[in-house]
């Protein structure tokens, strides 16, 4: 599913520092992670990767597997974002990450596969591999 390669294909990207997939260009930097219990948590660094609270942005995830889509909406929790329930059980998950940087934006997607194992070279979860294999 080329639509969904990563763009980490042909060169080393950047790791979130709680081990999630940074968005590209995304202002503040924004860091998608998946919590043990599979819920999606989005937090927000400045350039030297220091926290920052989320302000007006807003994201959303549609995940799908074997024809079925599940939409996750993200609501501000502190200083992050975090969403309203877990990611389907299924495996292989097809994402979109539907950044918004202020309510009246234009939404950019973020599309990836979400695998819950870890890759061999960097040990980080497959979906926040900083190798670029």
């Amino acid at each position: 599913t080329a639509a969904y390669a990563g763009t980490t294909q042909d060169h080393k990207a950047a790791g979130g520092p709680k081990g999630g997939r940074l968005l590209e260009n995304t202002e503040p930097r924004a860091e998608f992670f998946v919590e043990k219990d599979r819920s999606v948590t989005v937090t927000f660094y400045d350039e030297a990767l220091k926290p920052v609270a989320a302000a007006e942005q807003s994201v959303s995830v549609i995940a799908e597997a074997n024809g079925k889509k599940t939409t996750l909406d993200l609501d501000k929790k502190g200083a992050v974002l975090v969403s309203q329930g877990p990611l389907p059980p299924e495996h292989g998950l097809n994402l979109v990450v539907r950044f918004k940087q202020m309510p009246d934006a234009k939404p950019r997607n973020f599309r990836f596969v979400y695998e819950d194992r870890l890759c061999g070279e960097c040990q980080r979860a497959e979906y926040a591999c900083i190798c670029g294999h």
